[in-house]
Formats: structure tokens, C-alpha cells, sequence
């Protein structure tokens, strides 16, 4: 198993601990300065942050959209926009003959041009405000 990058443990955490859903996936974002991803790995745009799950096993996914529009509503009512963009959605994959169906939360910079130590610290606040609302919220 990889360990959870620590920016966005608090999240993957409070999103596991309601036992509706199961993550899978998990980025806290990479904001080198000159914009080329992570030293050592390939390019990917990871200028946000994000975690990706599924609804947990007999668990019906109208439930989940529910509740994901309630963390995004909560967010968004105590923190609006700025610093952080937080937005979520169904992702929709095809896979052989069938389509695999995910929930994701991303978390954005909404100053993409912000220094990279001030983008760190706002998604690193973010995850833990959302993991709360996560928690307050099943």
C-alpha cells in the first residue's frame, strides 16, 4: 500500500470514518514553482488537490450524491470561493464493455498565481475544514 500524502490524510480519513464510502485514490496537490509536476515522476497537472471513492458495498449512490452536495454546500456557505475552489462530481469511465462509475472531490487554488508555499497551506486548510464537514455531515 502507498502511504496518503499528509496534505490530504484529514480528508481521506473523515470520508473512510463514515463508513458510506471507500477511497481509492488520493493527491494533495503539487505546487513546485516552475510548474513541471513532482522531481522524478512524469508530468501531470496536479495544481489541485484531490480525493477519488466509491459507495461503500449495498450503499445507494443517490445517498452519496446527497451527501456530497451537502459537504460542497457546507463548504461553500462558511467559506465561499476564495481561497479555495472545492468541487465535486460523478465521473463517469468506461472500462471494456461497461462504464465504472466514481465520485471525486477536488480542491483548487482559486489564485493559481498565488506563491506555491500559500497554495500548499490554503488546500492543506481546506482538507481539514472539509474533512470536519465530512464528519458533521453523513
Amino acid at each position: 500500500m502507498t502511504s496518503i500524502e499528509p496534505g490530504i490524510l484529514p480528508l481521506v480519513e473523515a470520508l473512510n470514518a463514515t463508513g458510506l464510502v471507500q477511497t481509492f485514490s488520493s493527491c494533495e496537490g503539487h505546487f513546485d514553482a516552475d510548474g513541471k509536476g513532482v522531481p522524478g515522476r512524469a508530468f501531470v497537472d496536479r495544481g489541485h488537490a484531490y480525493v477519488r471513492f466509491i459507495p461503500a458495498p449495498d450503499m445507494p449512490t443517490e445517498h452519496i450524491e446527497r451527501l456530497l452536495g451537502n459537504w460542497l454546500l457546507t463548504y461553500k456557505k462558511k467559506h465561499g470561493l476564495m481561497p479555495v475552489r472545492v468541487v465535486g462530481y460523478k465521473l463517469f469511465t468506461p472500462v471494456d464493455d461497461e462504464i465504472d462509475v466514481t465520485f471525486v472531490l477536488e480542491l483548487h487554488p482559486f489564485n493559481r498565481f498565488d506563491p506555491a508555499p500559500t497554495r500548499r497551506a490554503d488546500i492543506d486548510r481546506a482538507a481539514r475544514q472539509l474533512a470536519n464537514y465530512v464528519g458533521d455531515n453523513v
